[in-house]
């Protein structure tokens, strides 16, 4: 069997946002996340770029979990100014949009609802990308995927194929230092995500689960220090490590189940997507173990040997960390009523199953089972099946 790996390069560390002024652009378009408009990593940025005296065009046409609507403007900024570089700074949201548009601009021919692995993009003969993490989760800085909300019906698509993994990851620690409890917090139960359904992934590889058991060796403990230190700016850069890690893992592995539950939910809930997987995740674990018991061997130091153990050690664990940091427990605690989950159980069922990242998990779960993970879910019961 053979297999790829697919990676940017990566520049990572204080000052690692220098190389932008050595990758001699012409004309760079910038997308910029709004929360970040006028502050010093942008600054700093634009700076880079005033080095190698690239003209330099900014966009803040960005919205929260994008859709296929909202990626327009951009698309037509890349058309319009015709840059050789596309740089994007900000979060999961921000790396997904300018990814999104990139390629579209490229094949304005092609619904992106269709951009599947299988379309031949020519992104590169459009533009060259840099990605810009500003949050420790989603890991978008080194895939060649992006998440859209369809328009209307707010059912999540993946799009996207290995041609659209940035050429650049600049991982700066100092644009994480400020990232709010909470927000970190959240991010870290997504990265862990990554990791752990990378890990147990079928479509795993030693490379892959070399980079996923490094971004849980740091993750894990690195939550518990959030916990003890909230305000310690420092605690927050090797998470920035580690989702970068965990994005490259699930990059050539998958995500699983988890991913496919916090996506159908966040069609008809408004929730952000990391609280979600952190709600689901202990449950598909726990579910997960009786297909992933070999795979999960491994993190046995990291985690201690009595938590991969049994079928709820490593759930318990999940949970403890979470409650250190407020993190959701249940979708009930992480604001879902549990009246309108019934009402939508039939809809989230259908959108899970139709779902890529259900087809790697070690177990793939029937429709019935679905509906079980739902319930056990919703109110932190044990799987039942």
């Amino acid at each position: 069997m053979t297999g790829f790996f697919t990676a940017p390069q990566i520049a990572w560390g204080p000052g690692a946002i220098e190389q932008l002024s050595g990758l001699g652009a012409q004309r760079a378009l910038l997308l910029v996340d709004p929360v970040l408009t006028g502050t010093l990593p942008v600054r700093r940025l634009e700076e880079e770029f005033q080095k190698s005296d690239t003209a330099l065009e900014t966009s803040s046409a960005v919205t929260i979990e994008p859709t296929v609507a909202s990626i327009a403007p951009f698309t037509e900024a890349i058309r319009r100014y015709r840059p050789d570089w596309i740089v994007a700074i900000g979060g999961g949201s921000t790396l997904d949009t300018a990814k999104a548009a990139w390629a579209h601009a490229a094949r304005p021919e092609l619904d992106p609802t269709g951009f599947s692995p299988l379309v031949e993009y020519r992104a590169r003969s459009v533009a060259r990308f840099v990605a810009v993490p500003t949050t420790t989760g989603s890991g978008s800085e080194v895939s060649g995927t992006a998440h859209l909300r369809r328009d209307g019906d707010r059912r999540r698509l993946e799009l996207g194929g290995r041609e659209l993994t940035p050429d650049w990851a600049i991982v700066d620690p100092s644009f994480v230092a400020a990232l709010p409890l909470a927000r970190a917090a959240e991010s870290a139960a997504d990265l862990i995500a990554h990791a752990f359904e990378a890990l147990v992934s079928e479509w795993s590889s030693p490379f892959t689960d070399a980079v996923a058991l490094r971004a849980l060796g740091i993750a894990i403990p690195g939550l518990t220090e959030l916990a003890r230190h909230p305000a310690e700016s420092d605690v927050r850069a090797p998470l920035q490590i580690a989702a970068t890690l965990a994005g490259l893992a699930a990059a050539n592995a998958q995500v699983g189940v988890a991913h496919a539950l916090a996506d159908a939910l966040g069609g008809p809930f408004p929730i952000g997507h990391a609280r979600l997987v952190a709600a689901v995740l202990p449950t598909v674990v726990e579910f997960d173990f009786p297909s992933a018991r070999d795979k999960l061997a491994p993190l046995a130091p990291i985690v201690g040997g009595p938590a991969i153990q049994s079928r709820s050690g490593l759930p318990e664990k999940l949970r403890a960390l979470w409650a250190g940091v407020h993190l959701p427990l249940s979708l009930v605690e992480a604001g879902i009523d549990r009246e309108r989950l019934a009402d939508e159980r039939p809809g989230l069922i259908e959108a899970a199953r139709s779902s890529p990242a259900l087809v790697a998990n070690p177990r793939v779960p029937s429709a019935d089972e679905l509906g079980k993970l739902l319930d056990a879910a919703a109110d932190r019961t044990p799987v039942q099946f």
